[in-house]
């Protein structure tokens, strides 16, 4: 499945293009989170420091930030730098999905009088996750 398909399935599960957008933000956060962490783990300290040297100063446009960026998937991925961009997406989105559509159910759920799903509901009242979540929806 790809990028595409999936941003479909979210549209039809009801997010507006801004909320979509902030979810392919978070995506690429995390993708660019997994990638450092991978790169941290299997290069060498030369490798790094290069790196770091090339992250010191902020980037100038779009075009200075994605070169930024491919330049850390290259080095933590090499050939497979973009197929891994996408798949950490993919798996990002696809986990977006999940969770977006047990939540529905359990709105469904609660709303029907559900008893295990009142419970699940009133046991997280006050809860700002829970809330920051509500809000979205």
């Amino acid at each position: 499945m790809d990028i595409e398909q999936l941003k479909s399935e979210l549209r039809a599960l009801g997010f507006t293009e801004d909320k979509l957008n902030q979810l392919m933000d978070l995506a690429a956060e995390e993708a660019i989170d997994i990638a450092l962490n991978d790169l941290e783990a299997n290069v060498d300290d030369a490798t790094m420091e290069e790196l770091a040297n090339a992250m010191d100063n902020q980037p100038t446009d779009v075009a200075d930030a994605t070169s930024k960026l491919n330049m850390v998937f290259e080095k933590a991925y090499g050939q497979g730098a973009e197929a891994k961009k996408q798949e950490l997406v993919v798996n990002y989105l696809k986990q977006a999905i999940e969770e977006t559509k047990a939540a529905k159910d359990l709105l469904t759920r609660y709303q029907a009088g559900d008893p295990t799903a009142v419970a699940m509901v009133k046991a997280q009242e006050g809860n700002p996750d829970v809330q920051k979540i509500a809000d979205m929806m």
